[in-house]
């Protein structure tokens, strides 16, 4: 080993070495080892004993520091030397926590087994090193939330992160930004690609997850509200599956006597997250520096799949892959005269239209140009209409937030959807969990004559998600009326 290594790498070195040894094994189950492999065989056997060697070594002086520390504490700070040779009768190495063949040695079943990742998963946040823009205790709160609500009794998710978050994994991912191929990765890095993959049904390699925008929290409700106002879950499955009602009736009666039918209706919404893509170009020369190119990737992922978001999970018509957008998909609204403006009579009016249960909750959401409208309409005050608050709360119009989105309609044009008011925790958005990215190594011209490189390389990611209005009468909005 020509650089020094640690006992943790050391000990992640030996865990890599199992699980090839063991390939091999199953490989040629037995048979006899062709040339080449019996000497790899042969050669990674040596280097585990190696490894055993120095882990001991290593454990023998650090014992040795610990009991002339201890020594020197307990005699005012004379130190007394320690016999040579001396070693605790019980040698302790730091386990890999993501070693998943020493996981299945100790799993007694299928569920202990989906435990076992679990421990070890959040053992891996907390050692995590997050991207650009992210607070390391909200993405680790998330994580935790996601592998305690979201995860499966196999631990699918857990299973992500351990594949995902390994030093090997993370070594072999920046390798293959930089050079934007796999040329030039040892074997352990091309297996550690291999199962950051398996399974999923995208292909490409799975984006690091202190780097996935589907597994940290990655916006803070400030470019895309919507985040922050709707339910959001995560799946780690194919759909989410719901159940909705419009709540229970109920009666009184007087003793013994027959109880009237109360049965509710319920519906059983599903949501499946469809494909997202985007494409991230960046030039040739961020290549050279892994830690400017982790938080540019970083920084592109969030800001294109947050601009994508904004306008699908709005106006989106909810046919084939399409989310059901909060303002496309709704049937119930209040109409402005065509050729008028709205006044803040419609704003009341809107208010009015909603049923008091979802009142509560509930918050407007619109446009910049649609909230300037409605100051002017309040230029003296006497409308009462806006509550200006800090810098980090949003105002409020006639005593409910209201939030603001580029990606819906002014209040110009006949036949626009410009002002929503309701309950947004009736409006779903599902994310499954892990993003995939492609590597295009060189970008061309398509306008040349000769397509030519244009000096930049590519990021394809892919990712799922939908959205889904699950109570239709949970909301409101105001339409400019159409001409007759």
């Amino acid at each position: 080993m020509s650089e020094p290594m640690t006992v943790e790498e050391r000990v992640s070195r030996q865990s890599e070495i199992k699980a090839r040894l063991s390939e091999i094994d199953t490989e040629y189950s037995g048979g006899t080892l062709p040339e080449d492999t019996q000497r790899e065989w042969d050669s990674l056997n040596t280097e585990f004993g190696e490894h055993d060697d120095a882990i001991e070594a290593a454990t023998r002086r650090a014992a040795q520091l610990r009991a002339l520390a201890e020594d020197n504490a307990a005699q005012g700070g004379t130190s007394r030397s320690v016999e040579r040779g001396t070693a605790p009768s019980v040698i302790r190495r730091p386990a890999d926590i993501y070693d998943m063949s020493n996981l299945r040695n100790q799993a007694r079943s299928l569920d202990e087994m989906g435990s076992l990742c679990r421990d070890n998963a959040m053992r891996a946040i907390e050692q995590g090193r997050f991207g650009y823009g992210v607070r390391k205790e909200a993405a680790q709160e998330n994580v935790e939330r996601l592998l305690n609500e979201c995860d499966d009794s196999q631990g699918t998710l857990a299973r992500r992160i351990l594949a995902t978050g390994s030093p090997v994994y993370e070594r072999a991912f920046a390798k293959a930004m930089r050079a934007m191929s796999t040329n030039g990765l040892t074997s352990e890095e091309l297996r550690a690609l291999a199962l950051g993959t398996n399974g999923g049904a995208d292909g490409g390699y799975a984006v690091p997850f202190q780097l996935d925008p589907t597994v940290i929290l990655t916006s803070d409700g400030v470019i895309n509200p919507l985040r922050s106002m709707a339910r959001v879950v995560q799946v780690t499955g194919k759909e989410w599956q719901g159940l909705t009602s419009a709540g229970i009736s109920v009666s009184r009666s007087s003793e013994a006597s027959n109880i009237s039918s109360q049965s509710p209706s319920f519906e059983q919404p599903t949501v499946k997250p469809t494909r997202v893509t985007g494409f991230i170009p960046f030039s040739v020369e961020i290549d050279a520096d892994w830690s400017a190119m982790r938080s540019e990737v970083t920084r592109r992922l969030q800001d294109a799949k947050d601009t994508e978001e904004a306008n699908s999970f709005v106006n989106g018509d909810g046919t084939g892959n399409n989310p059901g957008g909060v303002v496309a998909t709704l049937s119930h609204y209040g109409a402005v005269p065509a050729g008028s403006s709205f006044g803040s009579d419609d704003i009341y009016a809107l208010e009015e239209a909603l049923a008091p249960r979802w009142r509560s909750r509930a918050q407007f959401l619109g446009q910049k140009s649609v909230y300037n409208s409605v100051r002017q309409l309040d230029s003296n005050g006497g409308a009462d209409l806006w509550v200006r608050l800090d810098a980090r709360t949003p105002s409020q119009l006639i005593g409910y937030d209201a939030r603001e989105i580029s990606t819906m309609a002014d209040a110009d044009t006949d036949g626009n959807r410009f002002l929503l008011f309701g309950d947004f925790s009736q409006f779903l958005i599902v994310d499954r969990v892990g993003m995939n990215v492609e590597l295009v190594p060189h970008l061309f011209n398509p306008t040349a004559s000769v397509p030519t490189p244009t000096g930049q390389r590519g990021l394809l990611a892919i990712w799922r998600n939908s959205s889904k209005v699950l109570v239709d009468d949970a909301f409101r909005f105001l339409v400019k009326g159409t001409s007759s």
